[in-house]
């Protein structure tokens, strides 16, 4: 069968000086201090990586060999199972809306797909032995030792509370680690906007399994806002509680994250309310 080369895939190979292997992979995430039986949430883009031999499945490969006795986390998030009322990125006809809620299948985490999570995560959530929590827009994937156990219980709300895969992994101990993306994709920093309490309200619904029935349900969660994550990262850049390493054509970046998340807090704390000072 002849391979067909799309033209963003001809810009990346354009654009590598030198394609990534495993071994490429595996030596960097050594170098940054990811250890056997570490628990790591994993935030990436492969295609910021350059051209990666074996692409997402040789990026997975490094990581479970690295972490082979801890457990690995992934973003599985399902922003489809919305209220399409609020959809803005493309929008849908108001006169849709209704019709959509009532005929929306419910989530389910065998089935449901992941939204704009990028080749590495929808690769790893495809796994046989990866475990997925129930959130129906917020749901995250594991691998590993504590899989089960830190995606089980996934309450609706808070989405990214201390009851989430993210708020048991700040709890337990472990690292974020982000490969080839910044920390404004860290979404445990939104488990810092949780915590402080200090986002506001808002209503949102998805189709849910209730009973053993479809149902569509209504519940508040706060308004979670990215925009100051990368300022967040930067500081913990500056502060040396991060660490950086090429990777490809790119960089990979590690951090603990309970240290990430309590500088998250203060920081939120002083630049949203002035509750606190530095």
């Amino acid at each position: 069968m002849k391979r067909v080369i799309n033209m963003s895939e001809q810009q990346i190979i354009h654009d590598t000086r030198q394609p990534l292997s495993a071994d490429d992979v595996r030596q960097c995430l050594f170098d940054l201090g990811i250890r056997t039986d570490d628990r790591v949430v994993v935030h990436s883009s492969l295609s910021a990586l350059g051209y990666v031999i074996g692409g997402a499945q040789s990026i997975i490969t490094a990581l479970i060999d690295t972490v082979k006795d801890g457990t690995l986390i992934m973003p599985a998030h399902s922003s489809d199972w919305s209220d399409p009322a609020a959809w803005s990125n493309p929008p849908v006809p108001k006169e849709w809306v209704e019709d959509m809620i009532r005929t929306m299948p419910a989530y389910d985490k065998e089935l449901t797909p992941p939204r704009k999570m990028g080749k590495i995560a929808e690769t790893f959530l495809m796994m046989k032995k990866t475990e997925r929590s129930d959130h129906p827009q917020a749901s995250f994937a594991a691998y590993g030792k504590e899989a089960a156990e830190l995606t089980s219980h996934h309450g609706l709300t808070p989405m990214f509370g201390l009851q989430s895969p993210l708020g048991k992994l700040y709890q337990r101990g472990g690292k974020i680690l982000l490969l080839g993306v910044d920390f404004s994709s860290c979404s445990a920093f939104h488990l810092a906007e949780a915590i402080t309490g200090i986002p506001a309200m808002e209503k949102i619904g998805s189709p849910i399994m209730v009973n053993g029935q479809r149902q569509w349900v209504w519940y508040e969660d706060f308004i979670y806002d990215a925009d100051d994550f990368p300022k967040i990262g930067q500081l913990l850049l500056e502060k040396g509680l991060a660490t950086t390493r090429p990777l490809g054509n790119t960089q990979a970046i590690v951090a603990d994250i309970k240290t990430a998340v309590d500088a998250a807090i203060r920081f939120i704390r002083i630049t949203r309310q002035n509750q606190d000072t530095p």
